[in-house]
């Protein structure tokens, strides 16, 4: 099965093959980390400087940080693939687990280096030996609630609530490990329908600040959404010039946002939404 993933890497579209991921690290005010799986290179991208790549040669889809602090990505989608742990110094990325371990698109990191995962209508953790259970004792939908679908991303909020998406539900994981949802994000999809469509709204990145206000990515729809305690919807990005938000990280009260364009291969750019209102370039990978 890897091998032909591979070779369908190869004959693939680049625009098609390397459609962008939803992982997005913000590590202080002027500065982010994101996997590009189009240029194949984790990179660190500090405002007033070029992207420096951590890692290359890597194709990442999913890049997200553990509640220990450090940052995990995934080279799932190559022969071999596996997940791991990357340095912020630039040294050598350390395998984590072999993909065969997870046999899933996106995880979480947990306190000890759990690795948190979907695994059929479950979510489940495993341990440093190896050992499977289910996600703090439940792992379970809540009674009455939508099924689970494919999980999409994972998001670590301060109290250590976990967020997760499935297609267009938004659900958290609270210290009984029963996962319950929290909101639907729905909207009219806008052309063209590319990455992987499935017809329907995707929330592909999941973050929080500390006024508890939770922002979802969804560029099946072109928007980024917040949801505040109330539960009351604003959007606060939409798509424009054939640009979308694929993912949104927060430091303070800036909210990042990390964009691919749907219709060439300009390289991924992070624009930051400061508290002030005002919109920034942060900068920009180049082709």
């Amino acid at each position: 099965m890897k091998a032909i993933r591979a070779l369908l890497l190869l004959i693939l579209p680049v625009a098609v093959a390397a459609h962008p991921g939803g992982g997005l690290i913000a590590v202080d005010a002027n500065t982010v980390i994101f996997g590009d799986s189009m240029y194949n290179t984790i990179w660190r991208l500090e405002k007033g400087s070029k992207p420096r790549a951590l890692v290359k040669n890597f194709h990442a889809h999913w890049t997200t940080r553990g509640l220990d602090g450090q940052v995990y990505s995934e080279s799932f989608q190559e022969m071999g693939g596996a997940l791991f742990r990357i340095p912020l110094d630039g040294g050598q990325h350390v395998k984590v687990a072999e993909e065969s371990q997870v046999e899933a698109p996106v995880f979480a990191v947990g306190k000890r280096g759990e690795l948190i995962f979907q695994k059929g209508t479950q979510i489940v953790e495993r341990v440093a030996d190896g050992t499977t259970k289910p996600f703090r004792g439940s792992g379970e939908i809540a009674k009455g609630e939508p099924p689970l679908q494919q999980v999409i991303a994972y998001h670590w909020a301060t109290d250590e609530t976990l967020y997760l998406s499935d297609g267009k539900h938004l659900r958290r994981v609270w210290r009984d490990g029963v996962v319950r949802l929290v909101a639907r994000v729905e909207g009219k999809l806008i052309q063209p329908q590319i990455w992987n469509s499935t017809g329907a709204p995707r929330i592909w990145s999941i973050a929080t600040d500390d006024r508890k206000r939770i922002y979802t990515a969804v560029p099946d729809i072109g928007q980024v959404v917040r949801i505040d305690p109330d539960g009351s919807h604003h959007v606060i990005d939409r798509s424009a010039g054939g640009w979308r938000v694929t993912a949104v990280a927060t430091f303070g009260d800036s909210v990042f946002l990390l964009e691919s364009s749907d219709s060439t291969n300009a390289g991924q750019r992070v624009r930051v939404l400061r508290g002030s209102g005002r919109m920034e370039l942060l900068g920009q990978v180049e082709p």
